[in-house]
Parts: structure tokens; C-alpha cells; sequence
């Protein structure tokens, strides 16, 4: 009987014994796989890692010394990438389809301008209640009276209709259309109504707020999705944002309009986080979509992941 039991012992251990072995082969080969992988994947990192070196000595991340970029480099980029986007669009079917209806509607709507008189008034009507909406956060910072109100719509509504009219005639293939020549005649005569309006003093308020038109234009943005999220922006908050964005602008800051495409955004939030609330600077966060510091000064995932895709188009 005992030797009978020691033979199942036996038995039992070299089961045991086979079963170790192959689940040692098994543990084997797995982690001889996961060194592989590791192996592959230190690898790639290298790669990435030198990639990102080259990438970094391309486009130098000015944002850790306070120094910025030039505009030549923002502008060659820019340049670049507009390139880039013209060419892919431009092979589309799809964009094809989309500019021959475009130029079709255009067509349309300047021979029914000409031909059609209640249509076009109704036309006119529209573009006087944009000029009416033009500027108004300028409008209702600085207070304008009513008389300046109307006076400073009435030269945009001018301004506007020089060049509806201009396209109209461009489209009619009419002869004699000098578009630069048009264009600027339309600037100066509503800079010259405006300061009429606004008098010397407010009208270069007024040019110091047209320096910071793209900037309003981001904030009024925000400002209508936080209101809609039940956390509004107050006039003084939009205006503080406003020049924050103006001050982290190398542009701005040389004596030029705000460029969107070139802001210094982290400095736009350190700032921010002392005039905005934490939950509307989260909800910002959170929604942001900015237009890009092609140098790599956003923090912003949507951001990073778009100059990333820029950077390959320019290469």
C-alpha cells in the first residue's frame, strides 16, 4: 500500500514537473515578447524624442525666456500653411462642387440686385442693421450718444454699400471696376465720417479699438457661450480679457493689430485667472479652440494637435 501511494506521488510530481515546464516556457516566451515590445517601444521613443529635438531648434519655444518670435517666421508659416491648405482644398471634388455653387449664388444674387428693386432694398436693409451691430462693444464702453451712434452707422452702412456695389459690378463683369482703388476711396471716406462723428479725441479711441478687433471678436465668442452656460463675462471682465490678450500679442504690442495666430496664450491665462472666475476659466479651458502659436506656447490639447499636423504640411 505505502509503495503503491508513493508511486502516485511520483506520479502527481512529474505531472507537476511537466506542467511547470510548460508553463515556464509559456512565462518565457511571453516576457521574452514583452522586452521585444519594450525594446520597440524605447525605440520609437528615441526616434520621437529626436524628432522633437529637430522640431524644437526649428521652431524655438520662446514662451520660457520671454523672448518671441519674429513676424517674418510667423508670417513664412502662415504663408506656408495657407499654401498647404489651398492646394488641398483646391483637389477636393467636394470644394470644387462648393466654389462653382458659391460663384453660381454670387451671380445670382448681384443680376437680382440689379434687376430686382424691392429685392435689393431688402437687401440694403439687411446690411444697415450689420452696420448698426458694428463695433459695439466700442459703442457701449465709451457710452456713444445717440447722435454718434447713428453717425458712426450711417459711415459704416456707406462703407458697406461701396463695396456691395463693387462685388455686384465685379460679378456683372462690368468694365472700370479698379477694386484697390474702390477699396481704399471706401476706407478713407469712413474714417474721415467717423472722426466727424466721434471728434478727435474718441475717434483715436476708436482706432486703438480697431487695433483690437480680433481680439474682441474671441472674447465676444466666449462670452456668448459662458452666457449661455449661465456664467456671463461683465463688460469690465471682457475688456480686461480683451487687453490681456493685447498685451501677450507680439504684434499688438510693435504697434500693429492683435494677431491671433501669434499670442502668447499662457501668459493670457495666468493674467486671466485673476479678473475671471475659477469656473469660467474651466469652462474656457475646456472649450477652447484657439487659432495657435505656431511656436508651441499653447497648452491647449486641440491646439498642440493641430500645429503638430501644421508642422508636417510645412516640412
Amino acid at each position: 500500500m505505502k509503495r503503491y501511494i508513493n508511486l502516485i506521488l511520483i506520479f502527481v510530481a512529474v505531472a507537476a514537473l511537466a506542467v511547470a515546464t510548460v508553463e515556464y516556457k509559456r512565462m518565457f516566451a511571453a516576457a521574452k515578447t514583452n522586452n521585444d515590445a519594450t525594446a520597440a517601444v524605447l525605440k520609437r521613443n528615441a526616434a520621437m524624442k529626436a524628432r522633437l529635438d529637430s522640431l524644437k531648434q526649428a521652431f524655438p519655444q520662446s514662451a520660457d525666456t520671454g523672448g518671441t518670435v519674429t513676424d517674418a517666421e510667423t508670417s513664412a508659416l502662415r504663408a506656408a500653411k495657407n499654401r498647404a491648405d489651398k492646394q488641398a482644398r483646391e483637389g477636393s471634388e467636394h470644394y470644387k462642387q462648393y466654389r462653382a455653387k458659391a460663384e453660381a449664388d454670387a451671380k445670382m444674387l448681384a443680376e437680382r440686385l440689379k434687376n430686382d428693386p424691392e429685392f435689393a432694398l431688402k437687401h440694403y436693409a439687411a446690411l444697415r442693421g450689420q452696420a448698426d451691430m458694428k463695433d459695439a462693444p466700442f459703442r457701449r464702453m465709451q457710452n456713444l450718444s445717440p447722435e454718434q451712434n447713428e453717425a458712426l452707422t450711417d459711415a459704416e452702412f456707406q462703407r458697406m454699400m461701396r463695396l456691395d456695389d463693387m462685388r455686384t459690378a465685379q460679378q456683372l463683369n462690368e468694365q472700370g471696376v479698379d477694386a484697390k482703388t474702390i477699396t481704399k476711396e471706401a476706407n478713407d471716406e469712413f474714417a474721415s465720417s467717423a472722426r466727424a462723428a466721434l471728434g478727435d479725441d474718441l475717434y483715436e479711441q476708436f482706432l486703438a479699438y480697431q487695433r483690437q478687433s480680433e481680439a474682441w471678436d474671441y472674447v465676444s465668442g466666449h462670452g456668448s457661450s459662458l452666457s449661455l452656460a449661465d456664467m456671463p463675462l461683465s463688460v469690465e471682465q471682457a475688456s480686461q480679457l480683451v487687453d490681456a490678450i493685447s498685451n501677450a500679442s507680439p504684434a499688438y504690442q510693435k504697434g500693429g493689430a492683435v494677431d491671433t495666430f501669434n499670442v502668447h496664450w499662457k501668459a493670457v491665462d495666468a493674467a486671466a485667472a485673476d479678473f475671471l472666475t475659477p469656473e469660467q476659466m474651466d469652462f474656457i479651458k475646456n472649450t477652447d479652440e484657439r487659432p495657435g502659436d505656431v511656436f508651441g506656447w499653447l497648452s491647449r490639447p486641440q491646439t498642440r494637435e493641430w500645429i503638430n499636423e501644421l508642422q508636417k504640411k510645412v516640412q
